[in-house]
């Protein structure tokens, strides 16, 4: 029996029918240990920088040299990936993190990196995610049926905060026990069962790939101003990702505010990643298409959270309320993907993918760089409050204007 007749065997379209297809089950598989090595050495990446320097605007830099190539490559890749096979993409990818993250390793273990060092890494490692983030986004769109989408966006954010949890908890392990080194070892390791993946699997389903004139990037930007709930949802993803960049506001309140040590800032972020993994089952069980009112609610919903979890008086108050806003944010960031994707015509979807991309995590080496920079001026608790203080003016703002123009329209 093929994996398409297994998946159509299971009734319904929820989680449960995504994963009876063995294609998609081994790539979900995969994705959670690649991700969860990429948290881990990013986790070791700003433990080091903190413990070095002390600095936000330090930890602002690596988000910075990270995120700043998927900001100013994403049109091309964007255009790349709707013509392209995003399987060949995405092999060449893994191949390029797992030097990337050997390179590291092997310096690190030297005694040899520094800053300079680790800001370069960093910045490699954000052109291949410039087209590795869209790539696997529309990829997606290959391996399940179209029935399935809304749960295979949703699994792959349980993918995503599957790693908010493990890459964390291994993270907090190595570095009480071992050190940063192993830290980025473990990173290295984790890509392999990915490109084992991919090369030994097909996708049953294929989105279509441009077979006429070159179409430029322009055309994606004029179909999103024509669509003014989909730019909205891409600004609240921008602010989306200045929350979910734990690695510029969590370390500070660790070590100035909680006044705790390495193995208590990776249980900080993991148990976020659980509250984020509940979050992202929770949207993937979701049968309806999402809606622009459902995102701009969850946005202010997780702002409101955000607030108050920042003026929690000890560290285990602190852990709780991450745990729901992981529960909301994700929430809510599931639900606005699997919109903005379904809303976008399937021959432009790669470039609005790279939108996507440019919103979260393009962005964050601005908002990385602004919260660590609040986060010196005014204290931890102020850095790490911006991202919900942002969610609530534009995510409230967004359902007002929804409410007025359909009193409107029901006044006509």
């Amino acid at each position: 029996m093929s994996t398409v007749d297994e998946a159509a065997n299971v009734v319904g379209n929820g989680p449960r029918a995504a994963l009876a297809d063995r294609t998609f089950r081994a790539w979900f598989a995969a994705q959670i240990f690649s991700a969860s090595g990429s948290s881990t050495q990013v986790i070791g990446m700003s433990w080091l920088i903190v413990r070095e320097t002390d600095s936000g605007v330090a930890l602002g830099f690596l988000t910075f040299a990270i995120f700043v190539p998927v900001l100013l490559l994403g049109p091309v890749a964007g255009g790349v990936i709707d013509r392209f096979s995003r399987r060949g993409l995405l092999i060449g990818t893994q191949i390029a993190f797992l030097l990337i993250g050997t390179a590291l390793t092997v310096l690190a273990a030297l005694g040899n990196v520094n800053l300079p060092m680790i800001y370069g890494l960093s910045l490699l490692t954000g052109i291949v995610n410039a087209l590795d983030g869209p790539a696997r986004q529309v990829y997606l769109m290959d391996l399940v049926e179209p029935r399935l989408i809304n749960a295979g966006i949703g699994l792959y954010e349980v993918v995503m905060n599957a790693s908010r949890v493990l890459g964390p908890a291994v993270a907090g392990v190595l570095l009480a026990t071992w050190g940063i080194v192993p830290c980025f070892v473990f990173n290295a390791v984790a890509f392999i069962p990915a490109l084992i993946v991919l090369l030994a699997t097909r996708p049953a389903h294929h989105v279509p790939l441009l077979d006429g004139p070159r179409a430029g990037f322009a055309s994606a930007l004029a179909w999103v101003r024509g669509r003014r709930d989909v730019a909205a949802v891409l600004v609240l993803a921008a602010v989306g990702g200045m929350l979910f960049n734990l690695a510029v506001s969590v370390p500070l309140l660790t070590t100035q505010t909680f006044r705790l040590g390495g193995g208590a800032y990776g249980v900080l972020v993991a148990v976020f990643g659980a509250g984020a993994l509940a979050g992202a089952l929770r949207a993937s069980a979701q049968p309806s298409h999402p809606s622009f009112r459902e995102s701009a609610l969850l946005a202010a919903i997780s702002g409101v959270a955000v607030l108050l979890c920042a003026a929690a008086p000890v560290a285990w108050v602190f852990a709780g309320g991450l745990i729901v806003i992981g529960f909301v944010s994700i929430w809510f960031i599931a639900r606005a993907n699997a919109f903005v994707q379904l809303a976008s015509p399937p021959q432009l979807r790669g470039r609005v993918m790279s939108l996507w991309n440019m919103a979260i995590p393009g962005m964050n080496p601005f908002t990385g760089l602004a919260a660590g920079a609040v986060a010196d001026a005014l204290g931890a608790r102020y850095g790490f409050a911006l991202s919900g203080s942002l969610f609530v003016v534009i995510g409230g703002g967004c359902l007002i204007v929804w409410w007025v123009r359909h009193a409107r329209v029901r006044e006509r």
